[in-house]
């Protein structure tokens, strides 16, 4: 693989990705956020859509852990692609010194290359929601003509995006980059597979991608408790290291 490094040298964040042909993509990813949802999103949707592993994104205080999966390693920040879909996945969270960074330097990356849009997910606490609206989205300025095809409310005044997926929001609306939130009504107490496969069903539908979710369903408790147990884990420090 001839993998090119997208930002400058000495820079905390760089994206090291074999980045042929990459204009007019899709950009997907999400973060370790309420629910877990932008996280479980992505990785199912790599899973499902067998999408293919392209590059790394690379930072100066990376998480000290790495798992293992049938493919060999895996490493802490992984970009893969299927077509015209280009998913970022953060097994960890980014370090909070480079969370900020690692935002800013991926929208970038998205906007320099030209890339035709980006889904961000993310979820909602469902302790906020006093309707039946099942999710909601947050597009820039960009986008919000094409945000309808959703079917979805805007966000409503006064709530608020946090983290890392408000700076890519705000580095795609100074760019005039067409963008949007896919944000589901999610647990914040617990990984939230549901939540996830809501925002999964509703992309697709809205990008006419092939997941079929059964696996997801079916598996959502064992997912629950998997995503429990490693936050346990990484959060300990112990039995870890090598």
């Amino acid at each position: 693989m001839n993998l090119h490094c997208s930002v400058g040298i000495r820079v905390p964040v760089q994206l090291l990705v074999d980045a042929k042909n990459l204009k007019g993509s899709t950009l997907v990813t999400g973060f370790h956020g309420v629910g877990q949802t932008g996280y479980i999103a992505t990785s199912y949707m790599i899973h499902a859509l067998k999408a293919e592993r392209v590059g790394f994104v690379q930072v100066a205080n990376p998480p000290p852990w790495v798992g293992t999966a049938d493919g060999g390693l895996v490493t802490p920040f992984e970009v893969y692609r299927r077509g015209k879909t280009v998913l970022v996945k953060l097994e960890f969270s980014p370090h909070r010194s480079e969370e900020a960074e690692f935002a800013k330097v991926l929208a970038n990356w998205a906007v320099k290359g030209k890339f035709k849009d980006a889904i961000l997910i993310g979820g909602l606490d469902s302790s906020f929601r006093n309707n039946n609206d099942e999710f909601c989205v947050v597009p820039t300025g960009a986008y919000i003509d094409r945000a309808k095809v959703f079917k979805a409310p805007i966000l409503e005044p006064g709530l608020l995006v946090y983290g890392p997926l408000a700076v890519m929001l705000s580095e795609f609306e100074i760019h005039d980059f067409p963008a949007i939130a896919v944000l589901p009504y999610a647990e914040p107490a617990r990984a939230d597979p549901a939540a996830a496969a809501l925002a999964i069903r509703k992309i697709s539908k809205a990008y006419n991608f092939k997941v079929n979710l059964k696996e997801l369903l079916k598996d959502a408790k064992l997912i629950e408790r998997e995503y429990d147990h490693k936050s346990k884990l990484t959060k300990s420090h112990e039995r870890l290291y090598a």
